[in-house]
């Protein structure tokens, strides 16, 4: 009985112990900040890759150094679960002052987080003494910052900055391909690789050494498709292209689709398929099974000669790889390639490149000036270059030199408008790209029939594609009635209010929408 009295008491003693410790941890930090006048914000984001959060913690020492009152706590969240917690810590209002806007829709951004419109004109005050020096912000960026612009069309504020430019390529182990090919020079188009694919397979055969020619996995397959596959279709575009803007949207397609316009028996299009199939034989069989870590791993175990991967990955594999990397974009066919030549224009521009490390200031902030002060600092050319050593990554803004060896990661400035893909990814609900995803076993490997593929997606996929288009119809007609709201609010606005304007662009967005609804709608029905 003693006994049992005497640990309860222990128990007891310990939890008050632990709350005691807790609340001088927390009082004492509390009150050194309010005696000393120290500032503290965070900084959330989910990028994790090697480098990426070293990178971070110079800058953030950087600036601390330069700002002894301030203290910068960065909150990196793996990417699988980063778009759940940024969803709940804006809704509970618990936010790090600086948010990474991953997978944010346009009304999220703009309820959430602070408009940086206002200050983009006016130079970075961390720029004095470097060309850049008297530069309106926003033009210090490689883009201009139209890739976050694009993020809110409707308001046609810019909330948000980007610290880097990704980019998509072919890596190779030199030294390896060097033994089997007696060269360690690039493939400058597909044909060249399908040929050097062929001689990593032959060497495997005659040597009993199991090797692939790429590393696959399922996302980085579907990249390499995303890239490769729409050279067939540039010339389709210049003539099929609804808008004549160049583009045929995956909605637009669809629609040419169930039209009976186009269908995967088209020339172009079955091109697509027909590459996507020799392509698919030089991945590690049974790929879309594996994941990007299982490629990664396979590629620096020289279990593959070559590796499809983002610029992201290009500091494990300088840093884990017991070879040389060579890079570079990923070769496609040229037009005097007999079989896949025909229907392309030539290699596609990456001006825009893929913007990285987005970045904003939640609305509520308690410390918006010093948070806003930390990304100037953040996008300034010294700290800019700086974090792109580390990190082996492109910087965003102009004239930022390279990561050492890496100037192949840099966006190609010249080249060709893309085509489109076929496979329907990221469309409404993903159900015509799930369809797609779910049968492309019939089209890709060794035993590839690409006639049964095109016969099974030109006979079922036409019903998800209309429930897909019903799903994009109805999130349109919810998006008009919330523009009713923010019309109205903005019409009704004092006309010396610098935000009464805006309600004719949010009209025109409107009106837009109420268009597309019309002309789809006639698809949602068979």
């Amino acid at each position: 009985m003693n006994a049992a009295r005497f640990r309860n008491r222990l128990a007891v003693l310990v939890l008050v112990v632990v709350f005691a410790v807790s609340a001088w941890h927390v009082g004492g930090r509390l009150f050194r900040a309010a005696k000393q006048d120290i500032v503290e914000i965070q900084i959330g984001h989910w990028l994790l890759h090697t480098g990426m959060r070293e990178a971070f913690d110079a800058a953030i020492a950087g600036y601390q150094k330069l700002h002894p009152n301030v203290r910068i706590t960065q909150i990196p969240v793996p990417v699988r679960s980063y778009a759940a917690w940024s969803r709940t810590q804006l809704a509970g209002e618990t936010a790090p002052d600086i948010t990474g806007m991953l997978s944010l829709n346009e009304e999220l951004i703009s309820r959430n987080f602070l408009p940086l419109t206002p200050w983009l004109d006016r130079p970075n005050p961390y720029n004095v003494g470097t060309d850049l020096e008297g530069m309106p912000w926003r033009d210090t960026f490689i883009d201009g910052l139209s890739a976050m612009a694009n993020l809110t069309p409707t308001s046609g504020e810019v909330c948000g900055v980007t610290l880097q430019l990704n980019s998509l390529r072919l890596f190779y182990n030199r030294e390896l391909l060097r033994e089997i090919t007696g060269s360690d020079k690039a493939p400058a188009n597909f044909a060249e690789l399908k040929e050097i694919g062929q001689q990593i397979m032959d060497y495997s055969a005659r040597t009993g050494r199991r090797l692939v020619p790429i590393a696959g996995c399922g996302p980085y397959a579907r990249q390499l498709f995303n890239t490769l596959l729409p050279s067939q279709t540039q010339r389709l575009t210049l003539t099929i292209s609804p808008n004549r803007n160049l583009r045929v949207t995956s909605l637009e397609l669809a629609s040419m689709m169930l039209d009976g316009r186009v269908n995967y028996d088209t020339p172009e299009i079955r091109s697509t398929l027909n590459l996507m199939r020799d392509a698919s034989a030089m991945l590690t069989p049974g790929f879309t099974q594996h994941q990007r870590d299982e490629a990664i791993h396979s590629y620096l175990q020289q279990n593959a000669v070559m590796l499809f991967a983002g610029s992201w990955d290009y500091a494990v594999l300088a840093q884990d790889g017991a070879f040389t990397t060579g890079m570079m974009p990923l070769p496609l066919p040229s037009a005097d390639d007999p079989e896949y030549g025909r229907f392309t224009l030539g290699p596609v521009s990456e001006a825009a490149g893929y913007p990285e490390a987005m970045l904003g200031i939640v609305r509520n902030s308690r410390h918006q000036d010093v948070a806003l002060d930390f990304l100037h600092y953040l996008t300034s050319r010294a700290t800019a270059a700086e974090f792109s050593r580390i990190s082996l990554r492109i910087s965003s803004i102009i004239g930022t030199p390279p990561p050492p060896d890496g100037s192949n990661l840099k966006p190609r400035l010249e080249g060709e408008l893309p085509g489109f893909t076929t496979d329907f990814g990221w469309f409404a609900a993903d159900l015509s790209s799930n369809f797609f995803q779910r049968e492309i076993h019939t089209a890709i490997g060794h035993k590839a029939d690409v006639p049964a593929f095109a016969a099974k997606l030109n006979a079922e996929l036409p019903r998800y594609l209309r429930d897909d288009i019903s799903r994009h119809l109805t999130q349109i007609r919810r998006d008009t009635r919330r523009l009713d709201a923010q019309v109205v609010f903005h019409f009704t606005l004092p006309e010396d209010d610098p935000n009464h304007t805006s309600w004719t662009r949010h009209a025109e967005v409107q009106h837009m929408r109420q268009l597309e609804n019309l002309h789809y709608r006639r698809h949602t029905t068979p």
